[in-house]
């Protein structure tokens, strides 16, 4: 069988390995490298799992009265004596983490809002 390639013709693809150019760990030194890399030019979109991740204090602040938005709806529910209840009712949650409504009237409106669906349904 004849061969494609003359005798000098054929490069291996992976010469920095065949080389020896490449360190012991020569993945993670290219990893490294290209994250280096991509770091400079994307660096608010790659992910660096020892290092965390930093807000700005508004979206904190807007993450936080998230996390207190859904425990107000839970309250509702336990209140309510509901196992589950989904409120589609976006346009009272975003006042509230924008914070244009105060806790109390945030509870208000989704209490209201959940006796209405629930009175709809029977």
């Amino acid at each position: 069988m004849m061969s494609k390639f003359a005798k000098d013709e054929f490069e291996a693809t992976c010469s920095q390995f065949a080389s020896g150019d490449m360190g012991q760990n020569p993945l993670d030194e290219q990893a490294k490298r290209s994250f280096e890399q991509y770091s400079k030019t994307f660096g608010k979109y790659l992910s660096d799992k020892e290092g965390e991740k930093k807000f700005s204090n508004e979206e904190t602040l807007r993450r936080e009265r998230a996390k207190k938005a859904n425990r107000i709806y839970k309250q509702v529910c336990e209140d309510l004596r509901l196992s589950a209840f989904f409120f589609n009712n976006f346009g009272d949650w975003s006042e509230y983490i924008d914070g244009r409504m105060d806790d109390a009237e945030f509870y208000g409106h989704a209490m209201t809002r959940a006796q209405q669906m629930m009175a709809d349904q029977n």
